[in-house]
């Protein structure tokens, strides 16, 4: 009898290591093949040409950037305005440079610790990062936890392990970071003319520049009307100079009593541009529009970096907030 019971524990023994040995060798590759620092996406850097969408998903908002036909990058979510091509490379080699560091937790109670929880509509930071080729088909797809220093916390989506790896990730999940915010970069020596329109005509007036091209001067002042300093008419030409926006959309229909100014600009090339300065929900938006022609010279010297800009409704930063507000009255000497 002992002997049976020798013999069962010998068969039961064996089948225990046979279990543990099949276990073994099913685990995933990464579990018995991976080493510090090999590649997280081994053959990413060879695809970068291929890649055509990322998308960038925080269960809060979405962005989805394309590549067009003309190998710019867009971004989708933000009605196909443009992004910035050196920031799109500079995610995706950042994504191709990830080495493996250190395995972290399995346990899915953990994942909200590095933030590698599915992203959802709470309190959590976690982003699912998918990149996609010419065909719809997925490349790559991981969710992108919190940073340390040289290192970012990732999971693969479709595995159950965490990794802290190595090099740097940004993947913002904020719009403004990804798009183009340069709209047009007018140097002053090249404005001719200012005229600002408002609805209280009162208020309206315009500027040219002096023969020697440095002050723009109040046109048809009134004796009585005596003006503070060259240099204080001077800054309304340099609206154009270095414009960028804090948000975008879609050309929005404004009302009259939402403008604040209509402003024109005369250069010596005879471009002209027109731009229309309205408020609303607290903050001022312009709707700039300018002529085929003047685009196209704007273009060619490089002062425009916006296409179809007549399509576009732009934030205007605070910094330029004082010249769109500038009366007649702030340029003349009081009574």
């Amino acid at each position: 009898m002992p002997d049976k019971k020798f013999t069962y524990l010998i068969l039961i023994t064996i089948t225990l290591l046979f279990l543990a040995l099949i276990s073994f060798l099913i685990q995933p590759r990464y579990e018995t093949f991976l080493k510090k620092g090999e590649l997280v996406f081994e053959d990413t850097k060879k695809q970068l040409n291929n890649v055509k969408e990322i998308n960038i998903d925080n269960g809060k908002k979405k962005i989805s950037i394309f590549k067009n036909l003309d190998s710019n990058w867009y971004m989708s979510s933000k009605s196909s305005y443009k992004t910035k091509n050196e920031t799109v490379r500079k995610n995706l080699i950042q994504i191709s440079e990830l080495r493996f560091f250190e395995q972290k937790t399995e346990q899915e109670s953990l994942y909200s610790r590095l933030d590698l929880d599915y992203p959802k509509n709470d309190n959590g930071d976690s982003k699912l990062i998918t990149i996609l080729d010419d065909d719809k088909k997925k490349i790559i797809e991981f969710i992108l936890g919190k940073k340390k220093k040289n290192g970012v916390y990732i999971k693969k989506l479709n595995e159950r392990q965490t990794w802290l790896t190595s090099g740097t990730l940004e993947m913002s999940s904020i719009e403004h970071d990804w798009l183009e915010t340069k709209i047009l970069d007018i140097n002053y020596e090249n404005v001719k003319k200012v005229t600002i329109n408002r609805l209280n005509k009162k208020e309206s007036f315009s500027l040219t520049k002096d023969n020697k091209n440095e002050n723009l001067l109040i046109d048809n002042l009134t004796k009585e009307q005596l003006p503070k300093s060259d240099l204080i008419a001077n800054f309304l030409g340099y609206f154009f100079t270095n414009l960028i926006f804090e948000d975008v959309f879609e050309r929005k229909n404004i009302n009259d009593s939402e403008v604040i100014a209509k402003i024109n600009f005369q250069l010596f090339n005879d471009v002209n541009i027109s731009s229309t300065i309205f408020k609303k929900d607290k903050n001022k938006w312009i709707n700039i529009s300018i002529d085929s022609q003047s685009a196209l010279k704007l273009k060619e010297n490089k002062n425009i970096f916006v296409e179809n800009i007549e399509n576009w409704t732009y934030k205007l930063p605070s910094t330029k907030y004082n010249i769109a507000d500038a009366m007649l009255k702030d340029l003349l000497v009081e009574d």
